[in-house]
């Protein structure tokens, strides 16, 4: 490792098959810590009474983990890139680069644009961070108007009882019923063509008589999907 002067206050080295991890020597920090950033750089902190020889040993310790994390890193989906639209179910919402030097986002009718300062790392946690925020509450929004309406026209179109549907942002399914017939639906159901966000509503709509996914839950669904429900369900996965 490259020796640290004790007049710096951050200090780059290069450690083989790692690349450069950035050295902070920080006041009012207890401890020696370490982050991988999105773009798998590496950077540690430590407080002032922490010697070169300590620090050294930590990143040498740790370098298993910063090749496991940097790994993690370079496999993570970025989502979100310049020019790309996406389409909600009311709006058309654009990602444009910006000359300006804050992340903006303004709607206009049934336009929706986010901007990014042209220089901004777009593919940072931070940027897709804040482009997610703003799609989540479109999508939160257009859910809570559409979907308990939605509902209410299917369940009646088929003769179903349910108690509420409650709009969420939910992280691994779509939707879900309750015992005891509460209904839960996705706010990202939004991102999705009319003829599946019915799907899952008459899904979730048929446990409210079929509480699990047995014979008679399928043979049910089918009904009301005009037989295509496995179809439908392949479309969802």
């Amino acid at each position: 490792m490259s020796h640290l002067s004790a007049s710096l206050k951050t200090k780059s080295v290069e450690i083989e098959d790692v690349g450069s991890i950035t050295i902070t020597r920080r006041k009012g920090s207890s401890r020696i810590s370490m982050r991988i950033h999105s773009d798998g750089s590496v950077k540690v902190t430590h407080p002032w009474f922490a010697s070169q020889k300590e620090v050294a040993a930590f990143i040498h310790s740790n370098i298993s983990w910063i090749k496991e994390h940097q790994q993690k890193v370079s496999e993570r989906k970025v989502f979100y890139q310049f020019n790309q639209e996406i389409k909600t179910h009311n709006h058309t919402i654009s990602i444009l680069p910006s000359a300006g030097e804050k992340q903006k986002a303004g709607v206009l009718k049934d336009k929706v644009v986010i901007a990014i300062p042209s220089d901004s790392n777009i593919e940072s946690d931070e940027v897709q961070q804040f482009i997610q925020t703003v799609i989540a509450r479109i999508c939160r929004n257009e859910a809570k108007a559409f979907l308990p309406a939605r509902v209410k026209e299917l369940a009646e179109l088929h003769g179903f009882a349910y108690q509420t549907v409650f709009v969420k942002k939910l992280k691994s399914k779509w939707g879900s019923c309750s015992s005891v017939g509460n209904i839960n639906l996705n706010i990202w159901l939004m991102l999705l063509p009319d003829y599946l966000i019915d799907y899952i509503i008459l899904h979730e709509l048929a446990h409210t008589r079929e509480h699990n996914h047995g014979a008679g839950f399928w043979k049910l669904l089918d009904q009301i999907t005009d037989g295509n429900a496995r179809q439908l369900d392949k479309e969802m996965k």
